[in-house]
């Protein structure tokens, strides 16, 4: 039980292992404010479990709830799920560190100094690796290892940006401590009360550390959040600037499309919209800017910055984003590093996936309790979608031009190809059902029911996975994207955008760069129309009876949806010429069918490991997979 202030509001909070469910009640006839003394669980995202919306994380002060007559929350206290975008980490004032320096940026090199003053400088930088930085990383959403230990985060190259009077350090951190070593980029910017007490107000919810210089107060903070370090990163770019680092050189490049780009933004004031932090830091400037800055970064030539450019500058493809340039690090030995990159800021109605659980939401609400959808009511958002997959094999016949660039030049799929992609999917087959037979124990009964099944169907999966070998190799391979789903895509003016060209994470730089067939971009738009479905289900049923009763119409209007994507995929792949006609698309549907049992088996592999309680989306969608009949797609 726990006890909070108000007296009208029941809670308390129920664990098995690692579920931690928080259940909130107000007891009252009219709405009661609450505060939750919720800091034994300080990191864990309150995810509300009827409509899955994810609330901001809890810190170490209480949390704050308002609740209407008679209303309930109940939370699951997830250790995995991304806090609400908007949401900023923010640490109070009185509770930041304090930094002592001497000679502002200087104060952290002791081969910047004065003989005497050296040991001050190695004093002041090992306060700032050893404490200061691993303190400000463990509070960031971008900073990957939370659950480990982070001992140091040591300043392993650095270059200084200057305009305008102004300094702004960019820094790449080297962590110790967790499991795995990773390097992060983080620019810092240092601003003082008695210089420009605005900035230093502005930079305060992302400070690392207050900072004294004899009377002076200030902080040291996340330049991503300071709209002069970003004006100056911009002109930076638009003037190919390279800055000395430790070890390389920092180059900034901009793209044959800047110019169009960012116009004379730069000319007047440029304010700072928004920071939104995820994996990586946006920060939103004016209208027409889209500046990045990638945290945790792996050597190697940065796809999407490759994809972007190839293309906005060289094919000229309209339904991407812009790209105006990018920042990276050159090591002395020739390594690259992405840092940044530079877009255009494309006004849009949020995201392809929010659009399609919300339509789907509607139509359940609308239809509950009958046993058909009439055929109008899914017309339009099949309209919708056969734009959406014109545009994806827009995307892919554009990705398929001959140019004479060796990283994009398409290549015919052959026997070989087909024999290596079965083999990686075979050997990603056993592993996740090794898996699922380990956690098979801590499952529901329902769950268990249907691991059980599709353990049955072991000998049919294995088979059409076989099967993809001995085929006919048809089609060629490109580049692609590589992480497709329904959150890629940004609805804009009644059309569509593809955004976010950086491939799988967990994958290599390398593999996000080889060339494969663009049906597995299909294969992971067709997996997320599935988790579409059962989003919008869970969030309109009220129950198990209501779950049952909708589960048809949702399983219809999936249904639908992807027989109109993959027939206008068809229809335009085959007018381009990638196909010969639609018999012989149909006749690589063993190679979709493949690459969607492929990205199934990756998501029952993260839902074991991550979110137990959605393991029945990818099991019901392999199982899917193993029932049909060899005259039957996926659909």
């Amino acid at each position: 039980m726990l006890h909070p202030g108000n007296r009208k509001v029941l809670s308390y909070v129920r664990e098995h292992q690692d579920d931690v469910i928080l259940c909130v009640f107000n007891v009252s006839r009219v709405a009661q404010p609450v505060e939750l003394e919720l800091s034994p669980w300080r990191g864990r995202v309150p995810v509300e479990m009827m409509g899955r919306s994810a609330f901001p994380p809890i810190g170490e002060h209480p949390y704050l709830l308002t609740l209407p007559a008679y209303g309930f929350f109940w939370f699951r206290l997830s250790l995995d799920a991304e806090p609400p975008q908007w949401h900023t980490e923010r640490m109070p004032a009185e509770d930041l560190p304090v930094l002592v320096l001497f000679d502002g940026w200087n104060s952290f090199f002791r081969a910047r100094v004065v003989p005497w003053r050296m040991g001050m400088a190695e004093k002041t930088r090992a306060q700032f690796e050893r404490e200061l930085m691993p303190q400000f990383m463990l509070r960031q959403r971008w900073y990957a290892a939370k659950s480990e230990p982070l001992s140091r985060s040591n300043l392993t190259a650095h270059a200084m940006l200057e305009a305008r009077g102004s300094q702004w350090l960019l820094g790449l951190f080297d962590t110790e401590g967790s499991s795995e070593a990773a390097r992060y980029f983080v620019p810092l910017a240092i601003a003082f009360e008695d210089v420009d007490e605005e900035r230093t107000r502005t930079l305060l919810p992302i400070a690392v550390a207050k900072v004294r210089q004899q009377a002076t107060m200030g902080v040291l903070a996340d330049a991503m959040g300071d709209v002069s370090f970003c004006r100056a990163l911009i002109d930076a770019i638009g003037g190919r600037r390279q800055l000395a680092a430790e070890g390389g050189n920092i180059r900034c490049i901009p793209s044959a499309a800047f110019g169009e780009v960012v116009g004379d933004a730069l000319q007047g004031p440029l304010d700072l919209q928004r920071l939104t932090t995820s994996s990586n830091s946006v920060s939103l400037l004016g209208e027409r800017l889209f500046l990045k800055c990638y945290r945790h970064v792996r050597a190697g030539i940065s796809p999407e910055v490759e994809m972007g450019r190839f293309l906005t500058d060289v094919v000229h493809y309209r339904n991407c984003v812009p790209v105006a340039g990018s920042v990276e690090f050159e090591s002395s030995d020739g390594q690259v590093w992405c840092l940044a990159l530079l877009q255009a800021l494309v006004v849009n109605q949020g995201d392809a996936w929010n659009l399609a659980v919300a339509q789907l939401s509607r139509l359940l609400e609308l239809r509950s309790g009958l046993d058909d959808v009439a055929p109008e009511d899914l017309s339009a958002m099949a309209e919708r979608l056969q734009i959406l997959a014109r545009r994806i094999a827009e995307l892919h016949v554009a990705l398929a031009k001959s140019t004479g660039i060796a990283e994009f030049e398409p290549e015919p799929i052959t026997a070989g190809d087909l024999t290596t992609w079965s083999a990686a999917v075979r050997e990603e087959f056993t592993c996740t059902f090794t898996l699922l037979r380990q956690r098979s124990a801590g499952l529901s009964a329902p769950l268990a029911t249907l691991a059980t099944h599709v353990d049955s169907l072991q000998e049919r999966l294995l088979a059409r996975i076989d099967r993809v070998a001995r085929t006919a190799p048809r089609g060629l391979k490109t580049r692609l994207h590589g992480d497709l789903h329904l959150q890629q895509i940004l609805v804009a003016q009644d059309d569509f955008l593809i955004i976010d060209f950086e491939g799988e994470p967990q994958r290599t730089m390398a593999e996000r760069r080889a060339k494969h067939s663009a049906l597995r971009d299909v294969a992971g738009m067709l997996r997320s129309f599935d988790y579409a479905r059962h989003t919008a289900l869970h969030q309109t049923a009220q129950g198990g009876v209501e779950l049952e009763q909708l589960a048809p119409l949702a399983r219809q209007w999936e249904q639908r949806m992807r027989q109109a994507f993959v027939h206008t995929y068809c229809e335009t792949v085959v007018a381009a010429g990638l196909y010969a006609d639609a018999a012989d698309f149909k006749e690589a549907r063993a190679l979709l069918n493949m690459f969607e049992l492929e990205k199934a088996l990756y998501e029952l592999r993260y839902e074991l490991d991550n979110r137990p309680d959605w393991v029945a989306v990818p099991l019901s969608g392999i199982a899917a997979l193993g029932e049909m009949t060899d005259g039957q797609s996926a659909n």
